[in-house]
């Protein structure tokens, strides 16, 4: 292996198969690796090679559980997880998907797969370089093909609310929904007609929920029904004119938010070729990048939370080969296949397939469907990057998104000071319903279409200097979404109206105050919530109350006053809940909105009682008694040991820890986090049983448009995901401390940092 040896970079060579010229790759001191090929092609070739020496595990197994692999190495344990992959993959026509997307993605993911398959046939020849998960579990990784970036595909959330408000209707309870998921633009909501809500199954989702769990082996955080109602896909991002901009340049600030995990969930690479100079983060597992800038352009993305799925209940005949439609009896392909089993029998399976989807659960005389754009033809989510890194203006990005699949709202921001914002992804047309309830298929609620990027909100240089996006409900007076049904499910928009009140409030913008705005850790839900505190006395409390009053609201890491506030307002949950949730519909409403429960608290009515007030005065005191108590039991009676990081800390487990004993630490635990679910500086917990952070932004990046080694990033814990090696956690006490590193673009600025240096030949 190369290294640094007395300041001199010690390079090697290598010769590898699948790559027509040579590739040179420089990995610099945060383990970047700086890629650089004579083609477009050669220098993906680099970049699945780069990935695969540091992320090979991760990518491995990813690849394993999205094709339905796993039990063949891993075990029985892992056979419903290999039947719930394999009934969502793609099963077109694979010839005719490639012709789907931009003409030069066939040739890049090929090339990107032979550098994967370079890195695997090294592995496997010097078994010193497996990774120590392989050797853990006595199993070897598998080669790619470029195919499977089209038959892996993904989910997306938004079913389980579906299956959530048809038991509710079933239940007599449906208006229920509006407690735990409030619907933007203001929505009510009706059982589709046709639809027995009583229908479908508790475990209607079984086998879609075993694609997203956590596998046998895994601690990972589920955060569903827990109290962080934040705890979902998000991001924040923000593009700044050159006229508010303090450079006199555009600027670009994107910080992606996902569940926590180590290895952490975004790799950095640096792609170099005649015709591309593109620096990014992104999976490992797929070409490309999500966020970063070429020589011209820089980019970003949130989440854009469109409902891509729906539940189809079909009526199947006596012989469970046909089921009704409205226009008469279609048929149902049943597919049958082995699931190979380590050390077992073979499992065989049976899956069945519809023109409105694969068949996810089956009852005599009724089966569910799930229609999603993932497994339509051109809904191959790997494959959606790789024209965005390669536009060049802003013609070139928004006819890049034609492609696009995952519903995200892309930033855009380039040399010449424009700015931007479109909106993007697969929207399915419904002409007949809202995609919040199941549908019977036999009511003709089938799809007739996509929307087209065209139909979707976006902006171009807005007067007023700025524009921003987390995540928030983005429609513009006017737009007409009850036509064109996108979502009516978004995330609280507590992060996007901190971050339009200080954009808004500035006439120059800098870099260090986006760096400072990604940071930031003012809790509006505080400022709106602590004055119900105000004239009320309790004893015992005292010094709490006399807290949280003085309290700057604030979710520094160091604050007690943070602490006890997190604790306190989760502590509402219970007992709000209790009081606004019908009894027979507690079951299915685990977790109040925070803006229902926050408006509910400041303006109690009738449900509180006689007495509303009162009663809400009460539940304040008990909840903070609550808070207290927990805080006590967790760091002791004495306040000052009760600073929000010591218990909000990073907490990352390897998920086979257990399996690893001889290497250091494949853990990475005890920096310390502020922020919450609902600050800019998002720092999702679960429950105040288990307050560790568990979600956020381990990747942020502050781009200077056109000065391009201005820039700044973060990606913690680390670039490798090889537990042991001097990348796994290196970064995990800068992101803790708010610190970023210079991302380096210029041939100059890399050459000064540069660790490690791998020459790739050509095998002849």
């Amino acid at each position: 292996m190369q290294s640094l040896i007395g300041g001199q970079v010690q390079a090697e060579t290598r010769v590898v198969a699948g790559v027509s010229a040579p590739v040179e790759i420089v990995t610099d001191t945060n383990g970047i690796p700086h890629i650089t090929a004579a083609s477009i092609e050669d220098a993906f070739f680099g970049q699945g090679y780069a990935a695969a020496t540091a992320r090979l595990w991760q990518m491995d197994i990813g690849r394993r559980r999205m094709l339905g692999r796993l039990a063949a190495s891993l075990g029985s344990a892992f056979v419903p997880y290999d039947k719930a992959a394999r009934t969502l993959l793609f099963r077109g026509d694979l010839t005719a998907e490639w012709g789907l997307y931009d003409p030069r993605v066939k040739g890049i993911a090929q090339a990107w797969v032979r550098g994967i398959n370079a890195r695997i046939a090294e592995v496997l020849a010097a078994p010193a370089l497996l990774p120590p998960e392989f050797r853990a579990l006595a199993m070897q990784p598998e080669p790619w093909e470029a195919e499977d970036l089209l038959r892996m595909r993904g989910t997306g959330p938004n079913v389980r609310g579906e299956l959530r408000r048809v038991r509710l209707a079933c239940r007599g309870h449906l208006s229920a929904d509006a407690l735990m998921q409030k619907l933007e633009p203001d929505w009510t909501p009706s059982v589709p007609q046709g639809l027995d809500p009583c229908r479908l199954p508790a475990d209607a989702l079984a086998l879609y929920e075993l694609f997203t769990a956590p596998l046998p082996f895994s601690r990972a955080v589920r955060h569903a029904g827990l109290d962080d109602i934040d705890a979902r896909n998000g991001s924040n991002a923000w593009v700044i004119a050159p006229s508010m901009s303090s450079t006199g340049r555009a600027i670009l600030a994107n910080d992606p938010h996902l569940a926590f995990s180590v290895p952490g969930p975004r790799f950095i690479t640096h792609l170099r070729a005649p015709g591309l100079d593109a620096i990014g983060a992104g999976p490992a597992s797929r070409p490309g990048f999500q966020f970063g800038h070429n020589d011209r352009i820089a980019f970003g993305r949130t989440d854009f939370q469109i409902d891509q799925e729906d539940l189809f209940l079909l009526t199947l005949n006596a012989a469970a080969t046909e089921y009704r439609t409205a226009t008469g009896w279609r048929a149902i392909t049943r597919v049958r296949e082995i699931i190979a089993v380590r050390g077992g029998e073979a499992v065989p399976i049976e899956i069945g397939l519809t023109p409105d989807g694969p068949i996810i659960h089956e009852a005599p005389g009724q089966a569910i469907a799930l229609r999603s754009v993932f497994l339509d033809p051109g809904g191959a989510v790997a494959l959606e990057y790789v024209p965005v890194i390669l536009a060049r203006d802003w013609p070139e990005y928004r006819k890049a998104l034609d492609t696009a699949v995952w519903g995200s709202n892309y930033m855009y921001a380039d040399v010449d000071g424009n700015i931007g914002w479109q909106a993007a992804g697969r929207v399915p047309i419904r002409p007949r319903h809202d995609g919040l309830l199941p549908v019977p298929a036999e009511g003709g609620y089938q799809w007739t279409g996509i929307l087209t990027v065209a139909d979707m909100p976006g902006e171009y240089n807005p007067p007023r200097g700025w524009i921003a996006s987390a995540n928030q409900m983005p429609f513009p007076a006017g737009y007409p979404y009850a036509i064109r049904k996108i979502s009516f499910e978004w995330i609280s928009d507590d992060r996007y109206r901190r971050i339009a009140e200080v954009l808004g409030g500035q006439t120059r913008h800098s870099l260090a105050d986006s760096d400072a705005l990604q940071q930031d850790v003012l809790s509006g839900r505080a400022a709106r919530m602590l004055p119900l505190l105000d004239g009320l006395t309790a004893a015992g409390l005292e010094a709490e109350l006399a807290m949280l009053r003085a309290w700057d609201r604030r979710m520094t890491a160091e604050s007690p006053a943070a602490a006890l506030y997190a604790f306190w307002l989760a502590s509402l949950q219970g007992p709000v809940r209790q009081m606004l949730v019908p009894a027979a519909a507690r079951e299915l409403v685990g977790t109040i909105h925070p803006q229902v429960l926050m408006d509910a608290m400041l303006a109690p009515d009738a449900r509180f009682g006689a007495e509303p007030v009162a009663t809400r005065d009460a539940m304040v005191l008990a909840a903070l008694r609550n808070a207290v108590a927990s805080l006590t039991a967790a760091r002791g009676p004495d306040p000052a040991s009760w600073a929000w990081g010591t218990l909000h800390a990073l907490d990352l487990h390897h998920p086979l820890a257990a399996q690893l004993p001889a290497l250091p630490s494949p853990n990475v635990s005890g920096p310390v986090s502020g922020g919450d679910g609902a600050t800019v500086n998002a720092r999702w917990w679960a429950t105040i049983a288990r307050p560790a952070v568990s979600g956020g932004a381990l990747f942020r990046a502050v781009v200077d448009v056109g000065n391009w080694d201005a820039s700044r990033a973060i990606n913690a814990p680390g670039q490798s995901g090889i537990p042991g090696d001097p990348h796994y956690a290196d970064l995990a006490a800068k992101w803790s401390a708010g610190e970023t590193f210079p991302l380096a673009f210029g041939t100059a600025a890399i050459e000064a940092i540069a660790e490690t240096r791998v020459r790739l030949e050509p095998k002849r």
